[in-house]
């Protein structure tokens, strides 16, 4: 009888793999179901071909717009693998691919339920939990300053009984918290954000105001009749560092014409916004090409900036950068009085540029500008986020004009520049007869990581002498998949016969084509893989005879895709005796103490004031922390730096760790270190003006350590080489 069973699985799985090579994955998807559903026994046995399967089927049902049968299919799947952690974290995918975040979310709790190891769900679920709830959340709660300031100047304009409130952007409720120990008539609140919405919704029912009218919409859709008539006080914070990036202008215009009364407040009454010309090389590194980086491509007079789609500023903690210089007096560049309407259209409807005079204080170069702003809360209430000023309210960063071309001035000169805020955020006009070359930022940070291209530089030699024992220069093939082709650049010049690179963009391209030409090399000897539609396959059956590889993101993660372009490469179209570079990547890890990661990461209740909010808030912590400059970073090492071994075969392993410092350990540092060639030594990534910047993973709860202890670091890596890192408490 066991003989006929075994024949007849073997007959359903032989005609489920022919229906999937003739690609009808719909027959085969439910012939494989018949099987495991007649034969549970054997179903651990087909598990993977049969997810391929799915994959497929899926695939064919997205083409095919047909969303709800993919989800359909995933129920039937899961019932026949019961809390299969690898149908899970896919079912958490499409849902997440196709807007269902709160049911994405839950799938890959549900896969973190049954194995917590699972480093791929863990990753998925800390995307959710980013795009519901950002983390600058974090930081303006956990902001004193602007707590405490806003809340003594709501207690400085609500009239009690009389005055009713519309708290735009309410976030989790807490100004609307501030705003009833004034015992207003009313309050009605709005955010645009569902989960804000709830946050709020589940803050007020704590605390019994079941009176507050909550709505989830965009303030510029709402009428007077939504908010139970006109509001007499307008309460927001609707600021982001460049001042109106967040359409504070477009609200206010809407609100005054349609849900405030006449004689209404608005809080923030004013706002003032700043600019200061800066020097400082290691911020503007992330967004302009060096001076030394373009006398080395030989480029000294092309402007080359990061594309960055269509922000005009970036956003940085300025404070951070201890090199930086001041060079100019600060100038305001516009004042905005947010209770005069005529004021707010005026700003709408101007299109002419604000000429703004900047007087220089000492001799140096200007190479970019930091804006900042002052809120003029009431006339007795102000918060500025100066980034000079020690009382500087922190819940905002500082506005980074990178466009600016670097100029020499000497103290007491004085220029101009012009800004305007048509568009609806402030923007910094680019100088007359300059033209500006954009790429993308993963080719800025890596040709100025001047460290690097020198360490590219040191292995030219030595990487000629070997590939040389293998054929002729001028028969030479290499593959150089670096944000930029430096190596391969450098061994063209030398006279070999191609090379193959990448480029994210066509802006990469081109501008990779204008190098070239300078160095006076044939563009007919490059191939581009372009965007990221290339695989495997765009390598046709050619051998090469070296390949780089660079396969870490900007951010600090492995690029997995990368990683398995990478191997590939290795072990199927390398010659035999080529050259694969870098020989090794190690990954490091430190336990430390780093409060600045909490701030942005965990909300403490202490800094709110009287309110409780935080157990709603931290569902939505993160357990990793990307894009970290460990030199602007200040953190307490409680251990040594520890080697996790190569990041081409990581396997999941504890990793016993002495404690050198007693404290409370929050996060485990990570970075990596990188061996181009064997014996020419590693580089680290932990280093300033590096291309990879470093992660955290972080604690949760924090644990306290003591000298002498041993810690224990579990090495979760998942079969396609992501991988997590978490501290045992129980072991420490």
């Amino acid at each position: 009888m066991a003989n006929i069973d075994a024949l007849e699985v073997i007959q359903y799985i032989e005609y489920a793999r022919l229906l999937t090579i003739h690609e009808s994955y719909a027959k085969a998807f439910d012939m494989y179901l018949n099987a495991f559903e007649k034969f549970p026994g054997v179903k651990d046995l087909y598990e993977d071909e049969f997810r391929i399967v799915i994959k497929k089927f899926n695939d064919v049902l997205v083409s095919a717009d047909k969303i709800q049968d993919i989800f359909s299919n995933f129920s039937r799947a899961i019932s026949v693998f019961s809390e299969n952690v690898y149908l899970l974290n896919e079912l958490g995918k499409y849902l997440y691919k196709f807007g269902y975040y709160s049911d994405a979310w839950l799938q890959f709790q549900r896969a973190l339920k049954v194995d917590a190891g699972f480093v791929n769900a863990e990753k998925n679920l800390n995307s959710v939990k980013n795009l519901l709830v950002e983390r600058w959340h974090f930081r303006m709660l956990n902001d004193v300053i602007r707590n405490e300031t806003y809340r003594a100047a709501i207690h400085d304009v609500i009239r009690p009984t009389e005055d009713s409130i519309l708290d735009i952007g309410c976030g989790t409720g807490l100004l609307s918290l501030y705003a009833n120990e004034c015992n207003p008539k009313a309050i009605a609140v709005c955010d645009s954000s569902e989960v804000m919405a709830n946050i709020a919704n589940t803050v007020f029912n704590d605390y019994a105001l079941d009176q507050l009218i909550i709505l989830n919409k965009n303030s510029t859709m709402l009428h007077d009749t939504d908010i139970g008539g006109k509001c007499s006080v307008l309460i927001t914070e609707l600021f982001d560092a460049g001042l109106f990036g967040e359409h504070i202008l477009t609200t206010l215009h809407h609100a005054w014409t349609n849900l405030l009364l006449e004689n209404a407040k608005v809080l923030p009454s004013s706002a003032e916004f700043f600019v200061i010309g800066v020097q400082c090389n290691e911020l503007i590194n992330k967004y302009q090409l060096c001076k030394v980086t373009k006398d080395i491509l030989k480029v000294p007079f092309l402007n080359t900036h990061i594309l960055l789609n269509d922000e005009s500023y970036d956003c940085e903690d300025i404070q951070s950068y201890k090199t930086l210089k001041y060079i100019t007096e600060p100038k305001s560049v516009t004042t905005i009085d947010f209770n005069d309407i005529n004021n707010i259209e005026d700003k709408l409807n101007n299109s002419e540029p604000t000429i703004v005079q900047m007087t220089v204080t000492q001799d140096g170069e200007i190479n970019s500008f930091i804006g900042w702003f002052s809120l003029n809360l009431t006339q007795k209430y102000k918060l500025s986020t100066d980034p000079q000023s020690t009382t500087r309210a922190k819940a905002w960063q500082n506005a980074i004009f990178f466009d600016k071309i670097p100029q020499r001035v000497k103290k007491d000169e004085r220029f101009v520049c012009k800004f305007s805020s048509q568009s609806g955020k402030m923007t910094l006009l680019p100088e007359t007869n300059i033209t500006i070359t954009r790429v993308s930022p993963d080719v800025i940070r890596f040709l100025n990581d001047l460290e690097y291209l020198k360490k590219i530089t040191s292995c030219l030699g030595l990487a000629c002498v070997y590939l040389g024992q293998m054929t002729e220069m001028s028969d030479m093939s290499i593959v150089d998949l670096c944000p930029f082709p430096f190596f391969g650049m450098q061994m063209l010049k030398r006279g070999i016969k191609s090379i193959v690179c990448c480029a994210k963009t066509e802006f990469d391209k081109s501008f990779m084509d204008e190098v070239f030409k300078a160095n006076d090399i044939e563009l007919s000897k490059i191939s581009y893989l372009i965007g990221d539609g290339w695989n495997q396959d765009s390598f046709g059956v050619e051998k090469y005879h070296a390949v780089f590889c660079n396969m870490l993101e900007v951010g600090g993660d492995i690029d997995l895709r990368y990683k398995d372009v990478a191997l590939y490469l290795k072990q199927t179209r390398l010659l035999p005796g080529g050259l694969f570079l870098p020989t090794k990547i190690s990954l490091i890890a430190q336990i430390a103490r780093c409060d600045s990661l909490d701030t942005n990461n965990r909300l403490y209740d202490k800094n709110i004031g009287d309110f409780k909010i935080s157990q709603h808030l931290n569902k939505y912590q993160s357990s990793q922390n990307f894009c970290l400059d460990y030199s602007l970073l200040d953190f307490i090492p409680l251990s040594a730096p520890t080697d996790l071994g190569e990041c081409m075969n990581m396997a999941s392993d504890v990793i016993n760790v002495a404690i050198k410092k007693t404290e409370e350990a929050n996060c485990i540092l990570c970075w990596y270190n990188i061996e181009l060639m064997e014996s020419l030594g590693e580089i680290s990534t932990k280093r300033p003006n590096c291309f990879i910047d470093g992660t955290a993973f972080l604690a949760d709860p924090h644990i306290f350590m003591r000298q002498g202890d041993i810690a224990n670091i579990l090495h979760c890596v998942d079969s396609d080489g992501s991988f997590k890192l978490t501290l045992d408490v129980e072991a420490t």
